[in-house]
């Protein structure tokens, strides 16, 4: 069996899209994203939603994280191994 699939920017277009792809696919996925504002939070709290909604139970999870938080990364990949 493999481990989830590591998805970051999972709010941005590329990403979700990726996510969703994955999912469809069967994969579990893992979506972390810092939220900045370098362009509209809402927009990409709207594509977490819809990640959120065509997920099946426990395939998905999103972490806000930046990838500069070592800290947070490492214990990330403690929590997911």
């Amino acid at each position: 069996m493999t481990g989830p699939v590591l998805v970051t920017g999972a709010a941005g277009f590329i990403g979700a899209a990726l996510s969703l792809r994955l999912l469809e696919r069967g994969e579990r996925v893992v979506g972390i994203d810092n939220l900045n504002s370098y362009y509209d939070p809402q927009l990409k709290r709207a594509r977490l939603e819809r990640i959120e909604e065509a997920a099946p139970d426990d395939s998905w999870r999103f972490e806000e994280i930046a990838l500069e938080d070592g800290d947070a990364l490492m214990a990330l990949f403690a929590a997911e191994q």
